[in-house]
């Protein structure tokens, strides 16, 4: 036996006391590395965090920033918009800002970063949250539905985040939140432009948090189900839209198919704090991507078979109409089943 191993065995070949000491504080020591590493990495107060799009989740996930500690600044096109969701935040005594800019634009993302970094002093965490969805079968969306989703929902994250990079990496630390969707997993049919979206985001996400880890950069692949957070009265249907309309609805706003935007803020505020690469929100998302990835002829089958006899057929217009128009002229079966979704839009900011 080497003298190594006299040292930390006994003749009996038991551990010797001292051996076992050792073991024990190295533990000791190592667990309150981790735990105060963790505690450094949890704290939300005073945090600096943008967050694109005032209502819906975006909303939802700035009240739950704030009331854990944050400072929120909150961007979106529309000036009235953001007082009201800054009047929200303010009520609940959440320090909150507007910022009022269109991320469409790539040149209106520099003088937004700066301006929000001369206010504050610095920018913690960046929330790719804006989207908007278009539902409709795919005969009855043209190229500028690709190219407007696009735009929004991964040239704007993509543009804000390489306009931030510079500001985090000159602080030592920084986060970038990805607010994906279970489309940008498996495409769904009907939603082709927002799936399509989706699927850049979620891959320029998760490839982004492997080069940035060593950086102390850390980026969080958010990828939710159906939420009721009341945005299905602002998404644009086409094709036969009122048929799409109830479709989309009741499904987003149904509990067991949904989940609460709160529930969904808490989520995503978890995953910050816990510094996770992959937040899957919904037991049904979860489903379907294990699904698609144990399965995914028979996933694929069952999409088919339900774009052929559930969804919508192609219409003759090409025009849209909003949800909101949609549901003042819906009856009151789906009056009552979507009610949650009404709740849910006063209470987030959206049109009704």
């Amino acid at each position: 036996m080497s003298l190594s191993q006299e040292n930390i065995s006994n003749r009996n070949g038991k551990v010797s006391p001292w051996a076992m000491a050792g073991i024990f504080a190295g533990a000791g020591v190592a667990a309150i590395a981790s735990v105060r590493r963790r505690r450094a990495a949890c704290s939300l107060h005073d945090k600096v965090v943008l967050i694109t799009g005032s209502r819906g989740l975006g909303l939802a996930i700035a009240q739950e920033l704030g009331r854990r500690g944050a400072i929120i600044a909150l961007c979106a096109r529309d000036p009235e918009e953001l007082r009201r969701a800054c009047e929200i935040l303010e009520r609940e005594q959440i320090d909150a800002a507007a910022f009022p800019a269109d991320i469409n634009e790539p040149s209106s993302v520099p003088p937004l970063l700066a301006e929000i970094v001369k206010r504050f002093g610095r920018l913690d965490i960046l929330v790719n949250n804006a989207g908007a969805i278009s539902v409709g079968p795919f005969d009855d969306f043209q190229r500028e539905d690709f190219e407007r989703a696009m735009n929004l929902m991964f040239w704007a994250a993509i543009n804000l985040t390489l306009e931030a990079l510079p500001y985090m990496r000159k602080q030592g630390s920084g986060q970038i939140v990805n607010i994906t969707s279970v489309g940008g997993r498996i495409s769904i049919p009907h939603l082709l432009p927002y799936s399509c979206a989706k699927f850049a985001l979620v891959g320029f996400s998760t490839g982004l948090s492997a080069e940035l880890r060593q950086q102390d950069i850390h980026v969080l692949t958010v990828v939710p189900g159906l939420m009721r957070t009341g945005s299905y009265l602002n998404a644009q249907f086409g094709g036969r839209s009122r048929h799409e309309f109830t479709w989309f609805g009741l499904l987003g706003n149904l509990p067991g198919f949904s989940v609460a935007a709160e529930y969904a803020a808490r989520s995503v505020a978890d995953a910050i704090q816990k510094r996770r690469y992959i937040c899957t929100i919904s037991l049904p998302a979860k489903i379907l991507i294990a699904s698609e990835a144990i399965l995914p002829e028979t996933t694929r089958g069952i999409l088919a078979t339900a774009n052929r006899f559930l969804l919508p057929k192609s219409g003759e217009s090409k025009s849209r109409a909003t949800g909101s128009s949609l549901d003042s002229e819906s009856g009151d079966v789906l009056h009552a089943l979507t009610t949650l979704g009404k709740r849910a839009a006063k209470r987030l900011n959206q049109p009704i």
